[in-house]
């Protein structure tokens, strides 16, 4: 065989592999991510389409689809978007603009890529290898899509895995609801930018008002929520209107009279508002609010006429440890009373960063008892969170927002912000209710059998101990019915329920210290016949708290409070809001006599030792009996009121329960002291009286003697 034809031989093998391998690259590049040997393609072009495109068809185009080949093709050239059903299984919405010979402007679905690649084609006058006719014929199909696709200036592939002869530079934007795709396409580069296009539309015109500069806070908003219905005449024909009140945007929508629908809004980051179908997807929209069929349905009913929204930012800190998610809060307005719904209303707040705190959604009723705060409750509304995003499912129609509270303890656990969880919270408020209910119970005993039984018989230490009765009696009763007069929302019934706690405090604590007064004159052997010594000794347990209430009244200081847990659970009362008048008139008072109780309590705990020591072991008292007498000592005195002091830091807690079960009983525990103590005083009658043993008797027979 001649050199020449070896040589021609090996030229045919060498173009053989070369076509292999242009074959096999071509086709890892351009195969599609379904399995098909060539993904479909969507050829477009801003251009007018050459003669002779139009000579072999118009576009655009039906399907090019050769079974051998498992391809379609689809010609849309120039790219038109009105042909809603150019090619089936093509995505025609695409708009292509030319600034200039190398720049052009693609806008096209995000969902197009998935479905087909596009292919610019920059000069349809001179690129005849992409005719439609071109790529009819099967035979030698590969080939011929290669020549029409091959790279140069004549076209630009675009796809989800890039270019297929160039690379593409994607900076892609997550984003919620429908894609819109913008590619910049340079001839050897392409910019992809995604952004979001939410779904919705907007309101079909929008209300503009004029507010002062100040920031509107809680009345005003109730105020404005309250005047609503006012803005219906300014719509004219338009059923949907957009507020715009400053910094506080919304939504307001006609409720037809029949055919009542659920109704959907999205809030924007910058606070625009969509109105959305049912089944459109909320999680691009910072805020979104659903109304629920039932809620209109009730409005309607009820001569309600519209359904309006709106969100009021800059809302004040509500203390210096709880405070409103982004401080904002959000007013809907039916028109109507809706309640009970058995379909929720839902608020859902996205991008929600509960690190460090006890996200919770509250409600307001728009009533302001102290003219400018909202008075926050967790009733009616439950709290569901999930990766972020927090959905208030609600059942009434009123103020929403999201109470932020720290977590009870910081991160070494030393609970410094006095914030409790809200299963302790409900746990005092039980063992609080019990124990007064208790302690009320047996102080009612007590006063009967003195008055009816003993009065002729009681010396000065059993009146002082039934003035201490009174008073607790008094106390454990107000604190009873506090929280139900709390919830009439009457300004002028929780002042004077407030007033009348408060006193009925300063007065135990008086009568503690009385007590302790008329003690240590039976230890120190002073003799109490001092005239008017009882009358002294009311008039000074009676009237000093009431003068010290008086001023209060007087000064406005008493009004309503929300005892809060962690997640926002709330108790309300009526008490003095002010913490600084609190600490400076309760805590201060009360330390007063702590100092004074305490000392008079180890003086007699020393005092007693020292004659134990000297008395005959035959007389002498059992440690049992002597333990439990000055455990009812203890709270004779009102020392159990000192737990107080405790509760801060690791303490807050045990200091909290030990506080609540010891001063919630404590009527109970005096009842049984008296009880006992009675008992020890006929006992004691029987026994020779010698001054070693009146001094040791004395904490057990005080009361009575």
């Amino acid at each position: 065989m001649s050199p020449l034809v070896d040589q021609h031989r090996w030229m045919l093998v060498l173009k053989i592999f070369i076509f292999f391998l242009g074959f096999v690259f071509q086709n890892f590049f351009c195969e599609a991510t379904d399995g098909s040997w060539i993904k479909d393609m969507l050829f477009i072009s801003p251009d007018t389409p050459a003669e002779i495109y139009t000579y072999h068809g118009s576009f655009p185009s039906n399907v090019i689809f050769k079974e051998k080949n498992k391809t379609n093709l689809c010609f849309n050239i120039p790219a038109n978007k009105t042909y809603s059903d150019c090619c089936k299984n093509f995505n025609c919405n695409t708009t292509v603009i030319r600034h200039n010979n190398n720049i052009y402007h693609l806008k096209l679905s995000e969902t197009s890529l998935q479905k087909h690649d596009v292919v610019l084609l920059l000069n349809t006058s001179y690129n005849f290898s992409c005719l439609p006719s071109m790529l009819y014929n099967s035979r030698g199909f590969i080939l011929s899509l290669h020549k029409c696709l091959k790279p140069g200036f004549k076209n630009i592939r675009l796809s989800n895995e890039g270019l297929c002869v160039q690379n593409l530079t994607s900076q892609e934007v997550q984003c919620h609801g429908s894609k819109e795709t913008e590619y910049i396409v340079k001839i050897k580069q392409c910019t992809k930018n995604v952004t979001c296009t939410l779904p919705g539309k907007q309101a079909e015109t929008t209300l503009n008002f004029n507010v002062s500069g100040t920031p509107i806070n809680a009345a005003k908003a109730a105020n404005i929520m309250n005047n609503l219905a006012s803005t219906l005449s300014l719509m004219g024909n338009a059923s949907t209107a957009e507020i715009k009140m400053g910094n506080v945007t919304g939504v307001i929508a006609k409720l037809p009279k029949q055919n009542q629908t659920s109704m959907n809004f999205g809030f924007t980051s910058d606070g625009n508002v969509n109105i959305l179908q049912e089944n459109d997807v909320v999680m691009g929209f910072s805020r979104s609010v659903y109304l629920p069929k039932e809620a209109s349905e009730m409005a309607v009913e009820n001569n309600g006429s519209f359904a309006g929204v709106l969100l009021f930012p800059d809302i004040p800190e509500i203390d210096q440890n709880r405070s409103l998610f982004q401080n904002e809060m959000m007013g809907i307005e039916m028109g109507a009373n809706i309640f009970n719904l058995s379909q929720t209303i839902n608020i859902q707040f996205t991008n929600v960063n509960t690190t460090g705190f006890n996200a919770t959604c509250v409600s307001w009723d728009g009533e302001n008892n102290n003219g400018t705060e909202a008075n926050w409750t967790t009733e009616g509304c439950l709290t569901t969170e999930v990766n972020g995003r927090i959905t208030c499912n609600c059942s009434h129609l009123t103020f929403f927002a999201i109470l932020m509270s720290p977590l009870p303890g910081g991160k070494d656990g030393n609970n410094s912000n006095g914030i409790i969880s809200s299963s302790d919270l409900k746990t005092l408020t039980q063992i609080t209710k019990a124990g007064c209910g208790i302690s009320l119970f047996f102080l009612g005993v007590a006063l009967f059998m003195h008055f009816l039984v003993r009065k002729n018989k009681a010396s000065e230490a059993v009146k002082i101990l039934m003035n201490l009765f009174v008073a607790l009696f008094l106390l454990n009763l107000c604190f009873l019915v506090n929280e139900s007069i709390a919830k009439l929302k009457v300004l002028a019934a929780c002042v004077a329920m407030a007033a009348t706690l408060h006193y009925s405090m300063l007065a135990t604590f008086t009568w503690f210290f009385m007590q302790a007064l008329h003690l240590y004159f039976n230890l120190r052997q002073i003799s109490t016949d001092i005239k008017y010594y009882m009358c002294k000794i009311c008039s000074t347990g009676w009237v000093v708290p009431a003068v010290v209430v008086v001023g209060l009244l007087a000064s406005s200081k008493y009004d309503f409070i929300e005892v809060v847990g962690d997640n926002g659970t709330s108790v309300s009362m009526c008490w003095i809001p002010d913490p600084t008048i609190h600490t400076g008139v309760n805590i201060g008072f009360y330390s007063i006599v702590f100092v004074f109780t305490l000392t008079v309590f180890v003086v007699t705990v020393v005092q007693i030792k020292h004659f134990s020591s000297k008395k005959p072991k035959a007389q002498d008292i059992s440690t049992k009996k002597r333990f439990f007498s000055l455990l009812g000592l203890f709270c004779l005195l009102g020392i159990t009121w000192g737990f107080a002091f405790f509760s801060y830091g690791r303490l807050l807690l045990s200091s909290y329960y030990i506080f609540t079960i010891l001063n919630s009983f404590q009527g109970f525990f005096l009842f049984v002291y008296y009880y006992f103590s009675s008992r020890v005083i006929i006992d004691d009658a029987k026994q020779s009286k010698s001054s070693s043993g009146a001094t040791e008797n004395v904490y057990t027979s005080s009361s009575h003697g």
